[in-house]
């Protein structure tokens, strides 16, 4: 709810506060006196565009101060946006320059204007201003027919929000069906990759020993066979030599018994001689050639290298790589199984979201034409009956509100085909739109509506009606309305008077709030006969107070 709204130096404003209160407060006095200026100082407080012009001739900025009650839609936005909040009171003020850039304080804190915006969003609605009715926004439509309707979706938000965890659960295990299978089958060709070549850590190295064996045979063979021959098989050989050495020891010891140590060690060496003649001959024998065998050696070892370069790691490295791609094939496979039985669930739960979306679907059905009916009422009483008004229910993608889209189309000329509610036109028919919408939703969210001539181009009785609907509002919501029709002035629950004088050569306005019976009288007076108010006219004037005070009140019940 707006408090108080002050100026300083804009337009003919010099110096002015007013201090609102609920209800219906009305704006009244001759044109040009600045009733405009006051909506164009409440758009600058929504962030609206400031132009230059607004500034008083003479002075070199316009000021333009707010406050307003908080509501929990600002306290949230406060803290979101960064902005302190001061407790139960948010006080805006902008300062529009005539050069230099202009300033935005929000609670003593310098802002930029977009942010301002973002902040009041909602808050405070100018009808006939497009930038500043939530209500035409499409996003806005559904809510409110929920609202008229009295349409819970709390039991399909929790359902959704569980969907939205199994959804959440798939996203973390990563990948799908296909992915999965590509990766298992992928891990199983490598596992059998190497199954199939059945490497053991090491073999790489015995299996060279044995191909440089195989290959240098012939060679080796020639080789023993001549130390055999050295050793013991030709005239001369070690064996015959050492034989006869120990034979002259064994003479001489007869004569020196201290020969008898060098005899043992030459016996000594005799034994290792033989056993040394018994390993050549042995190792003879197991010398072959085999081109066979060498060949065999050779594919083995030439599998195995293969087996390392494909993995770039040795042989025990691959080895090891097994049991790992072991491992994560057994892993990805409780994974796939884990999606599968998470891709169940969530296709199941999808399938309850749907099913509790159904009844609202047929809900809001009901309540668009329950909305439709009481919207085209209260426009046959503003004289706009033969005026188009649909509320367009039509299906979407599922969400947490359902699987509905809904959005308010409108025609004021008969003939003329239905537009969204974005798209019509600006002024008093727009204005007499939304004093209808607002009647008929009977919704309630702290917004504070701002009518701007409402009531133009009608009279009498229809003056009269559009005056009981804004009271209708202000039941439920601050309302502001600009008028020129004592009609309408006659329902105010606060009354103010903006009247154009002139002071030490310029022109200045005030703006005086009309507090007893008698002052309201005369100005209602005033507006029944000009600038001459006759008994008549007062008399009219009580006439139209009396009637607006017997108007019964009605409740606060939706749409119906």
């Amino acid at each position: 709810m707006l408090l108080t709204l002050r100026l300083t130096d804009f337009g003919v404003l010099e110096e002015a506060e007013v201090t609102f209160g609920p209800g219906l407060t009305v704006l009244t006095g001759e044109t040009g006196a600045g009733k405009s200026m006051l909506l164009g100082a409440l758009s600058l407080l929504l962030g609206g565009r400031a132009e230059g012009e607004v500034i008083r001739a003479g002075a070199e900025e316009a000021v333009v101060e707010g406050v307003l009650e908080r509501t929990d839609a600002m306290r949230e936005r406060l803290d979101a946006l960064g902005l302190p909040d001061l407790g139960p009171e948010v006080v805006i003020r902008r300062v529009v320059p005539r050069s230099g850039r202009a300033r935005v304080h929000v609670n003593g804190a310098l802002t930029a204007v977009g942010v301002l915006a973002r902040l009041m969003h909602g808050q405070v609605e100018l009808a006939g201003q497009h930038e500043h009715m939530a209500l035409l926004e499409p996003s806005a439509h559904l809510p409110l027919i929920d609202r008229a309707g009295k349409v819970s979706v709390a039991e399909l938000r929790a359902e959704w929000a569980r969907l939205q965890e199994l959804e959440t659960q798939l996203q973390a295990l990563g990948g799908d069906d296909a992915q999965f299978a590509a990766q298992a089958d992928f891990l199983e060709f490598q596992i059998d990759e190497i199954e199939k070549v059945g490497p053991r850590a090491g073999e790489d190295l015995e299996l060279e020993v044995v191909r440089k064996r195989l290959a240098a045979a012939e060679r080796l063979k020639s080789a023993a066979a001549e130390v055999e021959d050295a050793l013991c098989a030709r005239e001369s050989s070690a064996t015959e030599l050492l034989g006869h050495c120990i034979g002259q020891l064994v003479d001489a010891e007869r004569s020196d018994p201290s020969v008898g140590t060098i005899r043992e060690r030459l016996v000594g060496l005799q034994c290792e001689l033989d056993e040394a003649v018994r390993a050549v001959t042995r190792y003879a024998s197991g010398i072959e050639a085999d081109p066979n065998r060498l060949h065999e050696v050779e594919d083995r070892l030439e599998a195995l290298k293969r087996l390392c370069k494909k993995h770039a790691a040795p042989l025990e490295a691959v080895v090891a790589k097994k049991g790992e791609l072991e491992a994560k094939l057994t892993e990805l496979r409780s994974r796939g199984e884990r999606r599968a039985s998470l891709e169940a669930e969530r296709n199941a739960q999808r399938n309850r979201v749907s099913a509790a979306a159904g009844p609202l679907s047929q809900a809001r059905k009901k309540a668009a034409k329950l909305v439709e009916q009481a919207v085209r009422e209260r426009l046959a009483r503003l004289s706009i009956g033969k005026g188009v008004f649909e509320a367009r229910v039509s299906p979407a993608e599922l969400g947490p509100h359902g699987a509905d889209a809904v959005e308010l189309w409108f025609s004021a000329n008969p003939g003329e085909p239905a537009r969204p509610l974005q798209k019509v036109a600006s002024g008093g028919e727009a204005s007499r739109l939304m004093l209808a919408l607002r009647s008929a939703l009977a919704d309630d969210d702290a917004c504070t509506c701002v009518f701007d001539e409402a009531d133009a181009g009608v009279g009498g009785a229809v003056a009269d009606a559009v005056g009981r609907l804004l009271r209708e509002v202000s039941e439920r919501r601050q309302v502001l309305c600009v008028t020129h029709l004592p009609q309408v002035a006659a329902h105010a629950d606060q009354h103010l008077h903006i009247e154009k004088g002139t002071s030490r050569g310029r022109t200045r306005s005030v703006v005086n709030a009309l507090a007893d019976v008698a002052a309201r009288e005369r100005e209602l007076a005033r507006m029944l006969s000009g600038v001459e108010i006759s008994q008549q006219a007062v008399g009219a004037a009580q006439a139209l107070l009396q009637a607006a005070r017997r108007a019964p009140r009605r409740s606060r019940s939706r749409a119906a």
